[in-house]
């Protein structure tokens, strides 16, 4: 800033024709000068800042995206097991009727031989028609065991992912922040170069008023 008044004060003292008064002037002028150029200094730098903020702001931004398009494939994970799951139930229901059925024909079967027949077709029917269905729920049961772990540890996925989705968000949030205080600083940096810019050439101007008198 030094530089900036003592060129100023040698174009004052050409502008005023004095070399007192144009001391005074090129100060003036000069001290405008070297202000104007620190503000345009700080505001450049502050847009430096919002530039920077900005490139974070979008790397935030693509994250969360990333994120939220894994998040929509394991909801879609999670709809197609249940899906399976609910497809299981429905054989599941079907085929215990059927054997539900055979039992109950078989039993009726039973009931209508002959006493003492033994074990005859209609009781060995039935029998076997029990054991297949205690095999088909232990079966069953372990297949919806695994299903239902599996939509567990899908939920508990989706739960991290939405959790890290909401500290993305959080974080673009406090970014954006940043990127608006920094513009305005670098409005207000540059509003005050202005100003003194304005100030330097109204006190030269002045100062070629005093030439005249």
């Amino acid at each position: 800033m030094a530089v900036f008044t003592a060129i100023g004060a040698a174009v004052g003292a050409s502008i005023a024709g004095s070399a007192v008064v144009g001391a005074v002037v090129g100060g003036l002028v000069g001290l405008s000068v070297g202000m104007g150029v620190k503000s345009m200094k700080k505001s450049k730098a502050a847009m430096s800042q919002v530039a920077t903020v900005t490139e974070e702001i979008t790397a935030v931004s693509e994250e969360a995206t990333a994120v939220e398009q894994t998040r929509i494939g394991v909801q879609q994970e999670q709809i197609a097991t249940q899906a399976e799951q609910e497809k299981l139930a429905v054989r599941r229901s079907r085929r215990q009727a059927i054997r539900e059925a055979q039992i109950q024909r078989a039993r009726a079967l039973n009931v209508a031989s002959a006493a003492g027949a033994g074990e005859s077709s209609a009781v060995s029917g039935g029998t076997a028609s029990i054991g297949s269905n205690l095999a088909s729920a232990l079966g069953y049961s372990s297949q919806q065991s695994g299903l239902s772990e599996n939509i567990t540890m899908l939920r508990q996925e989706e739960a991290d992912l939405s959790s890290q989705i909401a500290g993305l968000y959080g974080q673009a949030n406090v970014l954006q922040a940043q990127q608006g205080v920094a513009l305005s600083r670098a409005g207000m940096y540059s509003s005050q170069a202005s100003s003194f810019f304005g100030m330097g050439m109204n006190i030269a101007s002045i100062g070629s008023g005093f030439a005249k008198i």
